[in-house]
């Protein structure tokens, strides 16, 4: 059930006014002062200084792992990353037929659904109505909309699957979700999930200026635009200020679904969409399996996925450089084919070699299959991983260096017993 909330605007402006006071003055009422930022390094790409950490993190912080879910049209993924820097996969899950319903209106509806991104006053305070609905109903322990109630059901149980995979206990405390560029759930809406489930959305700590979406988290999923000094920022943006530039393809494609996203990046964290679809028509199960389209002959099918990804490549003035595949279909010989096809000729010399690395054996083939569905959550993990471990915009002190290396080296001594 949900309790109604009053629609006369003023009532709803004075309330939110409130409310954001509230949260603006309650860090300055409970911090003890900012500590003087030192000036960066000189080789520092950086022109203003980051400030010193207030605090250091715990050994729980730097130990635990990264858990990092991963939303798909049609399912869900789960994947750790461990502090000796390898990655577990732990489960895909199927959506229901609501979260299906729900990702596919998402997925065709507006991209932005925060008020910035809403023309009509009307259509601002219509939002106002629903986001102190939002905080009753959470106030009330209860989902935070209908739609929360929804992604809630599948990550909850990504969630159980993931604490089983720790062992020992542990729950699922604190994560990191990854979206579809298509859809782009917001900071808050991620939030209103997470909270439900009794899990801190590390994407949102120290503040929400930072989002995570699914070509982002595969470059790192698979290994790339990830600088290795993630605990000295100083390091680790002058290591960033050497990656090239990419101009990167990324295809997604599954039983519900093909996508494709182009975007220029030269580090997971500072990229920028320049093109992007989906195409909920072709995806593979409108060939194979239950949903198929009467009568859909495989040459026009095929032909159809060739033109949807050769469109977006054609019209882009730059040259692509760099091409991931991802989803539970993206191993398809049939569809490699059409990306051989698509592509051949518009791309950057070598760039099409990702379609030939099958794997040396049966073993090594189905890891790299796996790779291909897990790997949005892989970079979840990792972005979780590096933001519980920190620092995050933020230079820790010297006795917090000194505590990570007295860690590492015991952790180095219990090894070798």
């Amino acid at each position: 059930m949900l309790l109604p909330i009053p629609h006369h605007p003023f009532l709803l402006i004075a309330l939110f006014s409130l409310l954001s006071l509230l949260m603006r003055v309650a860090p300055v009422l409970s911090s003890s002062g900012p500590i003087p930022p030192e000036p960066p390094p000189e080789d520092s790409p950086r022109i203003c200084p980051l400030p010193k950490c207030k605090r250091c993190p715990t050994a729980e912080q730097i130990l635990a792992p990264g858990v990092g879910f991963a939303l798909e049209m049609g399912y869900g993924t789960a994947a750790i990353r461990l502090h000796d820097g390898k990655y577990q996969t732990i489960t895909r899950i199927d959506g229901t037929p609501s979260y299906a319903l729900l990702l596919r209106r998402l997925a065709t509806g507006p991209q932005n659904r925060i008020p910035d991104h809403i023309p009509s006053t009307w259509g601002k305070l219509r939002y106002l109505q629903k986001r102190a609905q939002r905080v009753l109903n959470k106030s009330l322990g209860w989902p935070a909309t209908p739609e929360t109630a929804v992604l809630a059901d599948l990550i909850s149980m990504l969630k159980v699957e993931t604490a089983a995979a720790l062992g020992n206990g542990q729950q699922v405390t604190r994560a990191v979700l990854s979206s579809p560029d298509r859809i782009k759930l917001a900071g808050e809406e991620i939030t209103d999930v997470f909270d439900y489930l009794g899990i801190r959305n590390l994407m949102a700590e120290p503040d929400t200026l930072e989002d995570l979406y699914a070509t982002s988290s595969a470059y790192a999923g698979f290994g790339m635009g990830l600088c290795e000094r993630y605990t000295d920022p100083y390091a680790c943006e002058r290591e960033e200020s050497h990656f090239p530039t990419q101009w990167l393809l990324h295809l997604d494609f599954a039983p519900d679904n093909l996508s494709g996203v182009i975007m220029g990046l030269n580090s997971v964290k500072g990229g920028s969409v320049k093109e992007a679809f989906i195409d909920l028509e072709l995806g593979l199960g409108r060939l194979d399996g239950p949903n198929k389209k009467p009568g859909l002959e495989p040459e026009v099918y095929w032909a159809a996925v060739t033109d949807r990804i050769r469109t977006p490549a054609q019209s882009f003035s730059l040259q692509i450089t760099q091409l991931i595949l991802t989803g539970s279909s993206a191993s398809d010989p049939r569809f490699k084919a059409a990306v051989k096809d698509a592509l051949g000729g518009l791309v950057a010399e070598g760039t099409l070699k990702a379609l030939d690395e099958e794997g040396k054996d049966s073993k090594e083939k189905k890891n790299k299959n796996l790779d291909l569905v897990f790997a949005t959550a892989k970079g979840a993990a990792e972005f979780a991983k590096r933001r519980q471990e920190g620092p995050v915009r933020c230079v820790e002190r010297e006795e917090c260096k000194r505590a990570r290396e007295r860690l590492g080296q015991e952790e180095t001594e219990a090894r070798e017993l």
